[in-house]
């Protein structure tokens, strides 16, 4: 029943966000094409980036320790303080560097350096997602899966109205703006909710230790590891697809890209938020292969189910919620969807790692997965040449992906642990 709880509150939280999220794109679709979507790319996978590592990407961190300490409250509170100092330590080196490089940056991904304006808004933005990420980090390490959905809800609420005005009014401009704003929406409630918590003003800013650095900073090594190498290699295979079949090829891919970033999250938010820490509480393998597949089960049926119904329904779908010069992606479909399906199911063997703090387990398979992708991506376009190169290849590092983390699961199920248990930092 408290599976079920959480299942329906986290979905009820993410619907909104995919609400959300699917407006902004069947407005940029709507209003820019498939071309405008190509040209969106590159901001879109560099907003995801920087939304990632937004105060040093330490939100499992949190969700992990807050779990583990949430029967000491003294010690629970010394490592909120140090993972809020590790954040704030972290949004300013970044708004920094984003204010400094910002021509530079901005030449790069809009190959036009008079928009640094947009990344300097952006780098000043990172402060609001870092704040958000603690906050929800903290609701669910204590199980509180209503303050997270409450946080996501409103803050989805907030920003639909605020969007659409952007984009109508300022374009593409608008529509850069308006992704900024799809993350930062949730500053609100989660401040709210925090100034309701028993932790108001109880979190100080203090100097930080050498382990609580180093705990915390093998979360951040993780979470770059995840922030930079997929969006890089989107970003690296974009720019040959378009070399190779245009913009509108890579528009096309990019709402492909979307959509299937829409249903994933529910499933990588509902296992960081309540998988991780149910397994961050265990230390019995058994235990913990037991629990892996029974949420594995669960996740590869309900995606199968979604994605039967999706692939049926794609030529009434796909204009609905892109648009009619994205029909093209009807064609190629499956093979999205097939390379959802192994990513997905690698996404609950792949939160044990996190859930065991197992940094180089981690880093090793995002650069397997995404050095499988990006070179078997850029052997099909050599080949074919077009979008369809690029989804197959998606399809095929995923099952190989995946096929390689069963086998490495099975293997540390039956023999040494991932980490070595360390008695908890006297802060």
């Amino acid at each position: 029943m408290k599976v079920l709880t959480g299942a329906i509150l986290t979905s009820c939280a993410h619907l909104s966000r995919i609400v959300m999220g699917l407006v902004l794109i069947k407005i940029i679709a709507f209003y820019l094409g498939a071309e405008g979507m190509g040209q969106m790319g590159q901001f879109m996978s560099m907003s995801t980036m920087v939304y990632m590592v937004a105060g040093g990407g330490v939100t499992n961190a949190v969700i992990k320790y807050v779990a583990e300490y949430t029967s000491d409250p003294k010690q629970l509170l010394r490592f909120l303080s140090a993972a809020t100092t590790y954040s704030a330590i972290f949004c300013g080196a970044f708004l920094l560097v984003g204010i400094v490089l910002s021509k530079s940056i901005a030449l790069a991904v809009f190959k036009d350096p008079g928009l640094y304006w947009v990344i300097i808004v952006l780098a000043c933005a990172q402060p609001l997602f870092a704040f958000v990420n603690l906050v929800v980090g903290v609701s669910n390490g204590l199980m509180q899966t209503a303050v997270y959905s409450k946080i996501q809800i409103i803050g989805s609420v907030i920003a639909l109205p605020i969007i659409w005005v952007l984009i109508l009014r300022f374009g593409l401009v608008g529509a850069t703006l308006s992704i900024i704003m799809m993350y930062a929406s949730t500053f609100v409630p989660a401040l709210y909710f925090y100034c309701k918590s028993a932790l108001f003003g109880r979190v100080k800013l203090r100097k930080l230790k050498k382990l609580e650095f180093k705990r915390l900073s093998a979360f951040t090594v993780m979470m770059l590891a995840s922030a930079l190498t997929f969006p890089v290699v989107e970003m690296i295979i974009r720019s040959f697809l378009i070399e190779s079949a245009g913009y509108a090829a890579a528009g096309i891919w990019q709402g492909a890209i979307k959509i299937s970033s829409a249903y994933l999250g529910f499933f990588t938010v509902f296992l960081a938020y309540y998988f991780m820490p149910i397994v961050s509480r265990l230390e019995n393998k058994v235990e913990i292969g037991r629990i892996t597949l029974k949420f594995l089960i669960a996740v590869v049926s309900l995606f199968s189910l979604g994605a039967v119904v999706f692939f049926v329904c794609r030529d009434f779908l796909i204009p609905l919620i892109l648009a009619d010069s994205f029909k093209a992606l009807s064609d190629v479909l499956m093979y999205q969807l097939l390379g959802d399906l192994f990513r997905v199911s690698s996404y609950v063997v792949g939160f044990v790692a996190v859930a065991k703090a197992a940094t180089k387990v981690y880093i090793a398979a995002e650069l397997l997965q995404n050095i499988l992708f990006l070179l078997l991506s850029l052997l099909m376009l050599h080949l074919l040449g077009d979008m369809k190169a690029v989804m197959i290849a998606y399809a095929i590092s995923y099952f190989v992906y995946f096929c390689i983390v069963v086998v490495f699961f099975g293997v540390y199920l039956k023999g040494a642990p991932l980490y070595r248990k360390r008695n908890a930092p006297d802060c």
